[in-house]
């Protein structure tokens, strides 16, 4: 994808050409700050796979994975008005190294096509940015934080 771009700042038009995506630039490196137009969720791996699965339906849920594939980060849309994560699933999700990063945080892009870089873990589709509801993220972590195999009952 990146096999044109010669410098950071072409990167960063690509991803907002491309994706339409609010893309920044901070220490020649593409991000995307937490706010009004994007929100973000962070989750382990192993959880971010099995909420892309249950969410399989959706045409895009963009998810940027870290350089060592450890944390997914979902690009949600913000609710309107713009409402805070209720104290008690914030704890629970914090209970399965689920984060919500706070309004003016950064979330880091895909700035090459290398794989230990920063990469998409799944990646958006190319036009208008759609992003899923953060309630109905929200909705499917819980989901799959809840029906684990390990958490059913025998």
């Amino acid at each position: 994808m990146f096999e044109s771009c010669c410098s950071p700042h072409e990167s960063a038009h690509l991803l907002r050409a491309r994706y339409g995506l609010p893309v920044q630039l901070y220490a020649d490196r593409p991000l995307i700050t937490v706010g009004a137009a994007v929100e973000a969720l962070t989750v382990p791996e192993p959880l971010g796979r099995r909420v892309l699965a249950r969410l399989d339906w959706l045409p895009s849920a963009p998810v940027i994975a870290d350089p060592r594939d450890r944390r997914w980060t979902f690009l949600v849309t913000p609710p309107l008005p713009n409402h805070p994560v209720p104290q008690r699933l914030r704890l629970f999700l914090q209970s399965h190294a689920v984060t919500v990063p706070e309004c003016g945080s950064r979330i880091l892009l895909p700035a090459d096509d290398r794989p230990c870089g920063w990469h998409w873990a799944n990646e958006p589709e190319p036009g208008r940015l759609r992003l899923p509801h953060r309630a109905m993220m929200l909705a499917a972590l819980r989901l799959s934080i809840l029906e684990r195999p390990d958490r059913l009952p025998a």
